[in-house]
């Protein structure tokens, strides 16, 4: 018993050791990896306390881009590249500039011509009323004319006729007053000369009355005459109006319009003016799927630096100061480039899993990090633009 005691002590006393050993593995594992994650610096001493250069700067993993950014040049869903324009990395293009012909331009070519075609059509139907149109107002007005030129005309020699007779009976009227004057002072006077004058007086109104009355009927028949021929104008006029509207010229036009443009679609065109970066497409290409090439305005560069979560407030007091200056390297730019945060807008809001990763198995591969636009020197503008997404070091230092 003695001795069964004494290896169950021993067991005990080796299993305390091995948990004692793992249980320092472990806190320095996670010391090792929180130290990682708060982004220490190499120059952090021992005790705790920061030495001075590490406090006035903040280094971070970074990428280099264009300030607008890359853009993606897609043709449409559903087509295919007919043919790609000689385009290579490297070229300068304006903004408009033809990069690809679409397979289908052949077809939209097509519908413009039908389009034109039937426009031509339409013109040509909506001439052909309008002349008949106006040739059957042209008569109608010419009717209307001379129904009113003749009214003038008949009317004024009736006028006259009642003028003339209207003296015949006042001739008559004297006449036959005189008779019966002369007879009333006792002069012997004929009754059959009385009689003849009182009947020429009779036949004189007579005649003015008739007249009169062929006057109005005269004046009533040009006035009907005069409607119906207005009306008939109005008939021509109205009947032109609809041959008009009938003629399909506006949608024909609107469909032009629209073959036209989705002819223009069919040449896919440099959204802005830059430099490429890739081409990806190829003849034949479905569209849609992969953008036909990448381009972008190098003109102005920026460094998104990929700063820890921890060090943002300390960045973002330097730069409510002055504006944050900055050094961006890598082995491939033949110098380090120079930049500036100029103010608050430059580091984002928003805290995001790393884009950039360390090399290095014991590198921390998930970071959570706040970006910060780095604009750089125009003299920087030249080697950045050559290495488009390069993958930096971005050191970060307050203003002096």
């Amino acid at each position: 018993m003695p001795k069964a005691a004494s290896r169950m002590r021993a067991g005990r006393t080796l299993t305390t050791l091995l948990v004692v050993l793992v249980t320092a593995a472990v806190a320095g594992a996670a010391g090792y990896f929180l130290a990682g994650r708060m982004g220490t610096p190499a120059g952090t001493k021992t005790g705790g306390e920061a030495t001075p250069d590490t406090r006035e700067k903040v280094t971070a993993l970074g990428r280099l881009q264009p300030e607008s950014g890359v853009v993606p040049v897609y043709g449409p869903p559903g087509d295919r590249i007919g043919k790609l324009y000689p385009v290579a990395p490297g070229t300068k293009l304006k903004e408009g500039v033809p990069i690809a012909e679409l397979a289908s331009r052949k077809d939209r070519l097509q519908e413009v011509q039908v389009a034109e075609t039937q426009l031509t059509e339409a013109k040509t139907a909506r001439d052909a009323a309008k002349r008949a149109g106006e040739l059957k107002i042209r008569a109608a007005e010419a009717e209307l004319n001379q129904a009113k030129a003749n009214k003038v005309s008949d009317l004024a020699a009736i006028k006259a006729k009642i003028d003339f007779i209207e003296v015949q009976v006042k001739a008559a009227t004297k006449q036959v007053d005189r008779l019966k004057g002369l007879r009333a002072k006792g002069v012997t006077v004929a009754d059959e000369d009385i009689e003849k004058a009182e009947l020429l007086k009779a036949q004189a109104d007579a005649e003015l009355a008739a007249t009169q009355a062929m006057q109005e009927k005269t004046k009533t028949t040009y006035e009907e005459t005069e409607k119906a021929a207005q009306a008939k104008l109005d008939a021509a006029k109205a009947e032109l109006e609809e041959a008009l509207a009938r003629a399909p010229i506006k949608s024909s036009e609107e469909k032009l319009t629209l073959a036209k443009q989705l002819s223009d679609l069919t040449i896919i065109k440099a959204p802005i003016s830059g430099t490429v970066l890739k081409v990806i497409g190829r003849d034949g290409q479905p569209t849609g799927i992969e953008p036909i090439l990448q381009m972008a305005d190098l003109s102005k560069m920026t460094a998104v630096a990929e700063v820890y979560e921890s060090d943002v407030e300390r960045l973002a007091g330097w730069v409510r100061t002055k504006p944050v200056n900055a050094e961006i390297t890598n082995p491939a730019l033949p110098k380090p480039l120079k930049g500036v945060v100029r103010s608050e807008q430059d580091i984002a809001r928003m805290i995001a899993r790393n884009q950039v990763f360390a090399m290095g198995p014991r590198e921390d591969a998930d970071r959570r990090v706040v970006e910060v636009i780095v604009h750089l020197d125009d003299s920087a503008t030249t080697d950045a633009g050559r290495f488009v997404g390069l993958q930096v070091d971005v050191t970060l230092t307050p203003g002096k």
